[in-house]
């Protein structure tokens, strides 16, 4: 098995890193146009399920599983959106209790190594749970229960990936969202509206 040399391993490194960063990106922007769907749908199917209900008296036979299906759904693919830009629900509170930019780094590098492996740890558990539950059915919509619980494996999979570009990238401090080479367009023309 040939070895790269030093000089080809950042080049190797690099092309790695941007395989992963514009994989990320594809993942998180089907993702977060999945969720918005979701949401959409989620609207409509509860203003037919009231009107059904209170104006016409018949309510639907999925009117309670169906919105929880694609709310389900909705939030778990909403979720990798928010891992990609650290924008879940945080205390930032390393900022106060560490001033030194290293450590903060450091800390991030853990967090974020710890965070992938959790997420990994998410995605087996919930595709194990989904294998068992396919064989059962839904009481209304008569579906795979495991559809339901497929959501945890491929949203966790993918905030996996997310995180992987984290840790791969060159901050790692927690409170703020890094600029990569393939996000650099985007935020140089959002900045560019800001400042105008």
């Amino acid at each position: 098995m040939a070895f790269l040399s030093p000089s080809a391993k950042p080049s190797a490194m690099s092309a790695a890193r941007v395989l992963i960063i514009t994989l990320s990106r594809w993942v998180c922007q089907g993702c977060l146009a999945l969720a918005a769907s979701g949401v959409a749908l989620l609207s409509a199917l509860v203003i037919w399920t009231v009107f059904m209900r209170w104006v016409m008296g018949q309510p639907p036979h999925w009117a309670e599983e169906l919105p929880q299906l694609v709310l389900v759904w909705t939030t778990l693919l909403a979720a990798v959106s928010c891992t990609r830009n650290r924008t879940h629900l945080s205390a930032g509170l390393l900022p106060l209790l560490v001033r030194s930019l290293k450590v903060q780094r450091i800390t991030g590098r853990i967090t974020d190594a710890l965070i992938l492996i959790m997420l990994l740890m998410l995605a087996k558990a919930g595709y194990d749970l989904s294998v068992i539950t396919m064989r059962q059915t839904t009481t209304a919509l008569q579906i795979p229960a495991g559809i339901v619980y497929l959501s945890v494996p491929l949203c966790c999979a993918a905030m996996a990936l997310i995180q992987l570009e984290h840790l791969l990238s060159p901050s790692a401090i927690g409170a703020d969202v890094h600029e990569t080479d393939a996000t650099a367009p985007d935020n140089a023309s959002s900045r560019q509206g800001d400042a105008s």
